[in-house]
């Protein structure tokens, strides 16, 4: 940051400090079963001593997975999401502040960003996607194009441009706690003044 100029807050430096390490017991420590949403809180908190039915759902073998979350208040609007592939492992992320008319529209936003995540890391056309959204509106929507709502068709239409670039995509409804990571990232996204992305 110092040989770059740069300058980064407290607040991004302890959130980036805090989704390191939670990716990282994630995936180093099988037997530590972690409930994210609390992680954020009191991460001494999150360990469970007996196993735990999860909500996420893997996906097959070969395939990529991204759940996608929107949430909105009055004040605020966010969304966040997570790419995972078959071994749980975290391959990319983003969230941030979103602009639109409520939570079922922003996790449709949220579906075009994690696809242009998708197509700028060079992964469009590689392997199968399987998406996973929470909101039952916004899956319907991703279904059935005659229920798509009019005052949306501009929005529609970056998606299926999108779409037609990813080889082979798959729209799913997530389970409770299926995308608990992903609310996680919408309900910080709602507190930060711009998009953040990373992938590895």
């Amino acid at each position: 940051m110092v040989f770059e100029r740069k300058v980064l807050s407290m607040d991004t430096l302890i959130f980036h400090s805090k989704m390191r390490a939670l990716l990282w017991v994630i995936a180093a420590f099988d037997e530590c079963m972690v409930q994210e949403r609390s992680w954020w809180l009191c991460p001494s908190k999150c360990r469970f001593s007996k196993p735990i039915k999860l909500g996420w759902r893997y996906p097959p073998h070969g395939w990529l997975k991204y759940n996608v979350s929107g949430m909105a208040t009055e004040e605020a609007m966010g969304c966040g999401s997570m790419l995972r592939d078959e071994d749980e492992l975290v391959r990319a992320l983003f969230l941030g502040p979103c602009d639109a008319i409520d939570a079922d529209s922003v996790e449709l936003g949220a579906i075009i960003i994690a696809l242009d995540v998708i197509i700028e890391i060079g992964w469009s056309g590689i392997g199968s996607i399987i998406g996973e959204n929470g909101s039952l509106v916004a899956y319907n929507w991703l279904l059935n194009k005659d229920k798509r709502p009019w005052s949306q068709q501009a929005t529609f239409a970056d998606l299926e441009r999108r779409l037609a670039c990813v080889h082979e995509v798959t729209f799913s409804k997530a389970k409770p706690n299926g995308i608990e990571m992903a609310n996680t990232l919408a309900a910080a996204g709602m507190k930060r003044l711009g998009m953040f992305k990373a992938w590895w």
